[in-house]
């Protein structure tokens, strides 16, 4: 993307996701481009959560730094049930929707200040991106790279990661209890 638009901003989302409110849910996307336009920030969505899930990661917020945007404290990955009750009652967390922003310039340098085994391989086929070589390029040297997500590699690491608080009806349906939740049910609730 950057060898393209060396000033490009872009949105990673996963795609097994449910979004009931649409409009608000467009509205906070517009609002994540609109921070990182002006600022190298990594920004992650982080959800309201409604039930202490031991299926989710949670976001423990820090300080506010406009209006829903707020510098993550910590991430914490899958808590047990006690945990979990306790990060809902404290008010202080939010699910991981696993949704990101940032601009190219700001991943490309948490990759290389947070995961620089992974941020050199890409800088060694830099001369191929956005070429008919890409491709080539990825198949020969994909299996170099770590097997890690971006979450552990430079979210849960970079120092200017923050997130925008969101309440838009999100539900993971990566699991078995979200996909019931979310499903037409008989009188006999199957």
């Amino acid at each position: 993307i950057q060898a393209i638009n060396p000033n490009a901003k872009m949105m990673v989302a996963p795609s097994d996701h449910l979004i009931i409110n649409e409009e608000k849910f467009k509205q906070s996307v517009i609002n994540a481009f609109d921070f990182i336009e002006t600022r190298d920030a990594l920004v992650t969505m982080g959800i309201k959560p409604t039930r202490p899930e031991t299926g989710y990661g949670y976001i423990q917020v820090g300080e506010t730094v406009e209006g829903n945007f707020a510098k993550v404290k910590t991430f914490t990955e899958k808590p047990d049930e006690d945990l979990a009750r306790v990060f809902l009652k404290s008010g202080e967390f939010f699910w991981n929707s696993g949704m990101f922003f940032w601009s190219a310039s700001s991943v490309i340098k948490a990759l290389d200040l947070c995961a620089p085994d992974v941020n050199a391989i890409f800088e060694q086929g830099e001369e191929y991106f956005g070429t008919p070589q890409e491709m080539e390029y990825i198949d020969a040297n994909f299996q170099a790279c770590p097997n890690i997500s971006i979450d552990f590699a430079v979210m849960e690491k970079a120092p200017n990661v923050y997130v925008e608080t969101v309440d838009f009806g999100w539900n993971d349906l990566g699991t078995w209890r979200s996909l019931y939740d979310h499903s037409p049910k008989n009188s006999d609730g199957n």
